[in-house]
């Protein structure tokens, strides 16, 4: 008796197996999810001098920093390139997907949710006084040197937050039946700042300079510092800046396999995302390059 059952069970998994195996060849993919990890670069933006003061009580610019008066100078941080992780997690819908199989292109609507960029402001205020304290003469040639005492004070105040990214793409892609997969469109993200905080910081700083062949320590023997302003620092509460990135994706992706069914909607794949960003503050918005890339996987079904 066990033969005859063993083989009735054996005949219904494979009927069963069959008729799934079946059902997925012919299954019309309507969906796909990707889930991407790179780096991107920071929003770099700024904020108005009196936005400034309000985010950071108790360093106010006074006069002599600022950049109209005597040698006072600022600027703003956007001399060096800084990149994050991020993380986005993509829901596409595949547009026309009952003509897709007559198709050599695929068209998709997608909707993004992610973790970053982040968010930097950074702003330096300053002042630099140059004043001759005294004249050297050498003994070989007999030429003259002037030895001048240079104080430069200095308020650097930089804002800091991570974001999450929400937003929608159309994007249009290359046959999918393929092996390789190439994939352009547009996005529109909008950018949320969380976890923000302001640092401010006021550095009083005294140098000796014209000396030949010495170095700070001899300087400082021969010509004391003078009395200076403590320098200290403090950090703050941020404030809620939000932003959008408008983006161009590329990208390049290759199945898992050609004949098995469930690898064959798997691939992996390299984006490169060069696109325009903007950030709003009060009474000024800021636009800065945006560029991330990463690698990605997704599952059609």
């Amino acid at each position: 008796m066990k033969s005859p059952i063993t083989l009735f069970f054996v005949l219904i998994i494979g009927s069963t197996f069959s008729q799934q195996k079946d059902s997925v060849k012919t299954k019309t993919l309507s969906y796909i999810v990707k889930m991407t990890h790179g780096m991107t670069n920071l929003n770099r933006f700024d904020f108005t001098n009196s936005e400034w003061d309000r985010l950071t009580p108790g360093f106010e610019i006074p006069d002599s920093l600022k950049a109209d008066i005597g040698n006072g100078y600022y600027s703003n941080d956007f001399r060096s390139f800084s990149s994050t992780s991020y993380y986005m997690f993509s829901f596409s819908f595949i547009n026309g997907k009952n003509k897709q199989a007559g198709r050599k292109f695929q068209t998709t609507t997608a909707i993004h949710l992610g973790y970053g960029p982040g968010n930097n402001a950074t702003k330096y205020w300053g002042h630099e006084s140059e004043q001759i304290i005294d004249t050297l003469t050498s003994n070989q040639t007999a030429a003259s040197y002037y030895v001048t005492g240079n104080r430069t004070q200095t308020i650097v105040k930089t804002y800091q937050s991570s974001t999450l990214a929400f937003g929608i793409g159309q994007h249009f892609a290359t046959n999918p039946s393929r092996l390789f997969q190439f994939e352009t469109g547009v996005d529109l993200l909008c950018l949320l700042s969380i976890n923000s905080d302001v640092k401010a910081s006021y550095i009083d700083d005294y140098r000796i300079d014209g000396i030949p062949d010495s170095n700070d320590s001899i300087a400082n023997a021969y010509y004391p510092t003078p009395v200076l302003n403590d320098s200290r620092s403090e950090k703050f509460k941020g404030t809620f800046v939000p932003g959008f990135i408008l983006r161009i994706p590329l990208e390049m992706s290759f199945k898992l396999s050609k004949k098995n069914e469930i690898l064959s909607r798997m691939r992996i794949g390299g984006e490169l995302n060069p696109g325009l960003g903007m950030q709003f503050t009060k009474g000024k918005t800021s636009n800065s390059f945006s560029i991330s890339g990463g690698m990605n996987f997704r599952f059609a079904f």
